[in-house]
């Protein structure tokens, strides 16, 4: 009996797919997962801005500076990024097809993922990961691996 509901639900929605003409687009599933990765990674970055302005001594630093920069220009760094990164993942999120979003949305994400290279050594593990997720957005926002997403709608 489960599977049977299951199949009228599917049916259902394939014909409503049918008669209302909409049809899901896997390369503007892929920008939306990006954009709100980048929402994520966004507030994270804001987060880390703010704790190296109010609490320095979370991060490991050589006399207060990360590669010859005090931890005051890390944070502000972080959070005016982070700012940028998350507007521009809402902006995506409201409109997966706006092509100054998506370009956009690749020069923040390659820019944090820059100042994460760059504040490797403050916050090593965190970095990776952020440096990983950011590989992920930009593969979703390049549309890499899927041929529609990298057309211009």
């Amino acid at each position: 009996m489960t599977g049977t509901t299951t199949d009228d639900s599917g049916l259902r929605r394939e014909r409503t797919r049918r008669l209302t003409g909409t049809r899901r687009d896997p390369g503007r599933e892929w920008v939306r997962f990006g954009a709100v990765m980048m929402v994520v990674l966004g507030a994270f970055a804001v987060v880390e801005g703010v704790i190296a302005l109010a609490a320095p001594a979370t991060y490991v630093t050589v006399d207060g500076e990360v590669l010859a920069l005090d931890l005051d220009v890390w944070g502000w760094t972080h959070l005016v990024l982070g700012a940028l990164v998350l507007a521009t993942g809402v902006s995506l999120v409201r409109d997966a097809d706006a092509p100054w979003a998506r370009i956009m949305g690749v020069t923040v994400v390659g820019l944090g993922m820059l100042v994460q290279l760059l504040w490797l050594p403050a916050a090593p593990i965190w970095s990776m990961i952020v440096i990983a997720l950011d590989v992920l957005v930009l593969a979703a926002l390049l549309g890499l691996g899927d041929d529609t997403a990298a057309t211009p709608r």
